[in-house]
C-alpha cells in the first residue's frame, strides 16, 4: 500500500510555464483526501517552495535545496545540513574565474552577484526573488547550496575543477544541462527522505516518487514505486531502466499517472 508520494518540481510537477496546473492541484488534493501524504522534493529554495506548496491547499512536507533542508507540514524545520564555512570559501575561490552566474542559498535568502532575469522568470509563480550582494562580504555560515547557471560547455570545466579539488567533501551534480549544483557531502533528496521515513515510520517500499533530473537518482532508487518523466534526462532513464514512465511535465505527467495508476485503484 502506498502511503506517501514524493514529487520533484522543475521538469516534473511544474509545467512549461513553471507553474502547478489546476489539474495537478486537484489530483494532489484527491490523493490527500484518500489518505496518501504528499511531499515535494526539489533543488529550489525553501521560501520559494513554501509559496508554491500553499497553492495546493493540503498539508505538505518539503525537501528543499536538494535535501539540505527538510520542513514538516507545519512549516517547522526538522533537518538541515550546511556547507562548512571553509568549503564555502574554497567554492567561491574556485568558481571566481568562470563565466557563470553564481547563486547561493543562505537560510531564507537567495543571493546573487548580478541580475539574471531568466532566473527570476522561472520563479514567477511563487514571486520569490534574489538579493544582489557582494560575495566578498558575505557571512559564510549556514550556506545550504551553491548553484551555477550557464551554457553546459561553460559549466563542465567548473564541474571538473570542483570535483578534482573538493569532490570528496561535497555533493556536486548537474540538475539540467545549464545548472550545476553544490551541496555538503551527505546531502541528497534520498538521504533527506530516509530521515522523514524513519520519523514517520513509513517504509521506502510504501513510497511512490516522481523525478526527471540527475539529482533525483538516489530518491528514485530508494522508493518502491519510482516514476520517471518522459522528458527526463537520458542518464536518469539509463540508471533506472525498470522504473515506470509517465507523460512529460508539459502534459501533466504526474497527474495523469496518479489518476490512472493510483487514485482509480483505491
Amino acid at each position: 500500500m502506498i502511503k506517501l508520494v514524493v514529487i520533484d518540481l522543475d521538469g516534473t510537477l511544474l509545467n512549461q510555464d513553471h507553474s502547478i496546473s489546476e489539474v495537478s492541484k486537484h489530483t494532489l488534493q484527491q490523493l490527500y483526501q484518500q489518505g496518501i501524504e504528499v511531499m515535494l522534493a526539489t533543488g529550489r529554495h525553501y521560501q520559494d517552495v513554501y509559496l508554491l506548496a500553499k497553492q495546493l491547499d493540503i498539508p505538505t512536507r518539503l525537501i528543499t535545496s536538494n535535501g539540505a533542508r527538510v520542513h514538516n507540514e507545519k512549516a517547522e524545520l526538522i533537518y538541515e545540513n550546511h556547507i562548512p564555512e571553509n568549503l564555502v570559501q574554497q567554492i567561491l575561490n574556485l568558481s571566481a574565474g568562470y563565466e557563470v552566474h553564481r547563486n547561493l542559498y543562505q537560510q531564507d535568502l537567495w543571493l546573487v552577484e548580478e541580475p539574471n532575469k531568466a532566473l527570476l522568470d522561472i520563479h514567477h509563480s511563487s514571486g520569490f526573488q534574489y538579493q544582489i550582494t557582494d560575495f566578498n562580504s558575505i557571512n559564510y555560515q549556514k550556506i545550504d547550496k551553491f548553484y551555477f547557471n550557464a551554457p553546459h560547455q561553460k559549466l563542465v570545466p567548473l564541474q571538473h575543477q570542483l570535483i578534482n579539488k573538493l569532490g570528496d567533501q561535497l555533493y556536486i551534480t548537474f540538475t539540467t544541462e545549464t545548472y550545476l549544483e553544490v551541496m555538503n557531502k551527505g546531502v541528497s533528496k534520498g538521504k533527506a527522505l530516509e530521515k522523514v521515513l524513519m520519523q514517520k515510520n513509513i517504509k521506502a517500499s510504501e513510497v511512490m516518487a516522481f523525478g526527471d533530473g540527475l539529482n533525483d537518482v538516489d530518491l528514485l532508487k530508494l522508493v518502491g514505486y519510482p516514476v520517471v518523466m518522459q522528458n527526463a534526462h537520458p542518464d536518469l532513464k539509463a540508471q533506472l531502466p525498470q522504473a515506470a514512465q509517465t507523460r512529460s511535465n508539459a502534459d501533466d505527467g504526474v497527474a495523469h499517472y496518479l489518476q490512472t495508476q493510483l487514485i482509480k485503484a483505491l
